[in-house]
């Protein structure tokens, strides 16, 4: 069973998503806040879902800081409105595992919570787009060429896809889209998905 909280300004919001969490019988929803005053005995916790701006005395990234120091284990996922740049540069640099904008379908909010708590780091749609978009104008002179159909395959990797999840996407078969992965990880020098996703985090901070 994974323990989360929640800690988000907007009360009505808050009760919806309890209601989304709950529908996943492996979630364990221990606390919920509305500012930033959180008890800091949070050993327990697996999960903290976060929103990147509230009315408190602290942002969301002072209280991510503060809670990656005091509970480095606790893996954080920001749930937001904001699809601006600067707040998902900001909490990237924070160390956050997810980044999932509030108008994400339910199904990929818990699909994208399922993937942080496997180790692994999520991006809704709209949000890999930002930063594939980024990476390749601010920096495509230190990348490889990809093709219009591997960096579609690369976005969906971002956001945490399996191959069949992206072959359904594109509509094209399994054995395309691991073809276009393996094409994708030998133009990078990589050996897997996770060092990908790693190199174009870093390089938006280059």
């Amino acid at each position: 069973m994974a323990r989360i909280i929640i800690i988000d300004d907007h009360a009505f919001f808050r009760v919806g998503l309890i209601s989304i969490l709950k529908s996943e019988k492996t979630f364990e929803i221990v606390a919920e806040y509305s500012n930033s005053l959180i008890d800091p005995h949070l050993e327990s916790v697996d999960l903290a879902l976060i929103d990147i701006s509230m009315a408190s005395e602290k942002s969301g990234i002072e209280i991510i800081t503060e809670m990656r120091q005091a509970h480095p284990s606790i893996k954080i996922v920001i749930l937001t409105s904001h699809r601006e740049e600067f707040y998902l540069v900001n909490a990237l640099r924070a160390g956050v595992e997810g980044y999932i904008h509030k108008d994400a379908p339910p199904e990929e909010l818990l699909l994208g919570l399922r993937s942080v708590l496997q180790g692994k780091t999520f991006y809704s749609s709209e949000i890999s787009d930002i930063l594939i978009n980024h990476v390749y104008t601010s920096t495509s002179n230190r990348l490889p060429q990809l093709t219009v159909r591997e960096r579609q395959v690369v976005e969906h990797l971002v956001e945490g896809l399996l191959s069949k999840e992206i072959a359904v996407k594109l509509n094209i078969s399994m054995r395309t889209v691991e073809k276009h992965r393996s094409n994708i990880l030998g133009k990078f020098k990589l050996r897997n998905t996770t060092e990908l996703v790693k190199r174009l985090i870093e390089l938006k901070f280059k």
